[in-house]
């Protein structure tokens, strides 16, 4: 045990990392890893992670973005203050990491001939974090990388020489049409083979026709995302009947609880771009059931499970049963018996928690650290009435924001508020069918995984969310979403104060304004009626 600030500045008791190698951590050391997605925000904590744990090295599949090349984009990713504490600890780590030129949108991934060569005779395990999560992707593209990058991706692995693992990260929400989601497979929207083909002979014609429709094609799926993670997964089944895989479906991801440092997210994605919204004084009304739980979970936390599903995956398919196949010349295959394990990496029952709990607590650490350029005070309204969320939509956000741009036209600035709020509102419908949604995830194989770990990889492996404790969860996180997505530094918080407190008090004038407007007008409607 040793000492360390809690977020009150009081010393408080935290448990060590332990010292020398676990299990876990001896089953990565030395091993030479493959990760897709590893720009992204799973990707680059699973990368730290790794690349701390001492794996050998890191073939890491980035792809040319924004007028920059694939080495320029992972000078930038490692100078991440996610790679803060390894440059100080490993200050050569990047020779451990080696970039291959790929695109998830490209037939064989877009990998070249020699990069195919190095990856079947070097790699060991693969991580595949890589997706499309736009919402509102055309179907198109979602298929295109989703889909057909996983299928070819698993057709490059699937020579691998040395493979031992293959991890796919899911969603816990690809089967959202069930109400009940098992740790298992499911019979796929389509089949995944056959939209596969339609969208590689897709004219523009068809495309645009299937844009328009796209919602009534993709029904009982909510949107393009879930529909083709739900195609994936059968690609990843087929796969896993020959390969050693292992799929992780985590829920609702949200920021860092611990590791490596904590309240750290640099998206505002899903959750993530709600309580943004809120802290910043942008989001005031959401159509939302209060008492629905949120089945949010921590990167890390995320992060930890894939690592540990990953070895239990292992340790699994290496002492399975084997069975003899014969092809249509009789020819006899011996292929292992299809174990592939799903882990649901969600909340669940072991750590509830209501929407009305997190606005709760994001509203009270948001008053002790507001953003200095909020466009308003932390003031949060729900709804699950359609006529009063349009009607409180209009008052808080569209009057507001019609206003604070007629200012700016007045004062030669460009007005941009009626556009924030647009995309707002594009956003909150987006999400509202997984907020005003109720499931119930089973998770035995995620909790009889955590049972299997050592109390050491426990410790360093953290992926049991039923010892995360909200509020101090919450406190890390509503000061992370300041210091990283708000870019606002630490000094300037008595001035965010000083501002938030006259703001507050114009507030209240606004609001007393508005309901002595309404005692008013009712006050002049029951005199008429009288007289």
């Amino acid at each position: 045990m040793s000492l360390k600030l809690d977020p009150n500045n009081d010393l408080a008791m935290v448990e060590e990392k332990p010292s020398g190698n676990t299990p876990v951590m001896e089953f990565y050391s030395g091993k030479n890893v493959l990760i897709t997605g590893g720009t992204g925000f799973i990707g680059r904590l699973l990368i730290e992670k790794l690349l701390r744990i001492n794996v050998r090295q890191i073939i890491l599949l980035s792809r040319p973005k924004k007028g920059k090349n694939v080495q320029q984009r992972c000078d930038e990713l490692f100078g991440s203050v996610v790679f803060m504490n390894l440059k100080k600890d490993y200050p050569t780590f990047m020779d451990r990491v080696k970039i291959l030129d790929a695109d998830l949108q490209l037939p064989r991934v877009g990998l070249s001939d020699d990069s195919i060569d190095y990856i079947v005779k070097n790699t060991q395990i693969v991580f595949h974090a890589a997706s499309d999560v736009r919402f509102d992707q055309a179907l198109k593209k979602a298929i295109e990388v989703n889909v057909r990058g996983t299928r070819d991706l698993l057709r490059i692995c699937e020579k691998i020489m040395n493979l031992e693992v293959f991890i796919y990260i899911s969603t816990a929400y690809s089967n959202c049409p069930n109400e009940t989601i098992r740790e298992e497979f499911y019979t796929p929207p389509s089949d995944p083979e056959k939209m596969i083909q339609l969208v590689e002979v897709m004219d523009e014609h068809f495309e645009e026709h299937m844009n328009k429709t796209v919602n009534d094609f993709i029904a009982p799926w909510p949107n393009t995302y879930v529909y083709t993670k739900a195609l994936t997964e059968d690609i990843v089944r087929q796969f896993g009947e020959r390969m050693p895989v292992g799929v992780l479906r985590p829920s609702i991801i949200i920021a860092t609880n611990e590791e490596p440092i904590s309240g750290w997210t640099d998206n505002i994605y899903g959750l993530n771009g709600v309580i943004a919204g809120i802290a910043l004084g942008i989001i005031r009304v959401m159509n939302v059931a209060d008492n629905n739980a949120a089945d949010i979970i921590p990167a890390d936390t995320v992060v930890n499970g894939v690592l540990a599903a990953c070895w239990e995956t292992y340790l699994e398919r290496k002492t399975e049963s084997f069975v003899e196949i014969k092809d249509a010349n009789s020819n006899v295959e011996t292929i292992p018996k299809a174990r592939t394990k799903i882990y649901n990496c969600v909340t669940g029952d072991d750590n509830p928690i209501s929407y009305q709990r997190i606005y709760d607590y994001s509203i009270e650490v948001g008053r002790h650290c507001p953003a200095k350029r909020s466009l308003w005070i932390v003031c949060h309204n729900t709804t699950t009435n359609r006529f009063m969320y349009e009607y409180m939509k209009f008052l808080y956000h569209l009057v507001p924001a019609f206003l604070i741009d007629t200012y700016l036209r007045l004062i030669g600035r460009t007005p941009r508020v009626m556009d924030l709020y647009r995309k707002v509102h594009k956003f909150a419908a987006v999400i509202s069918y997984f907020a005003n949604g109720k499931w119930n995830f089973e998770k035995s194989n995620m909790r009889s995984l955590i049972e299997h770990l050592t109390p050491e990889d426990q410790v360093m492996f953290p992926c049991d969310v039923s010892k995360l404790v909200w509020p101090d969860f919450f406190w890390n996180y509503i000061h992370g979403l300041r210091r990283h997505i708000a870019n606002e530094p630490n000094d300037n918080m008595d001035e965010a104060r000083k501002r938030h407190k006259k703001l507050q008090i114009i507030h209240y004038f606004i609001v007393a304004g508005y309901y002595l407007f309404w005692i008013g007008l009712a006050y002049l409607l029951f005199k008429w009626m009288l007289f």
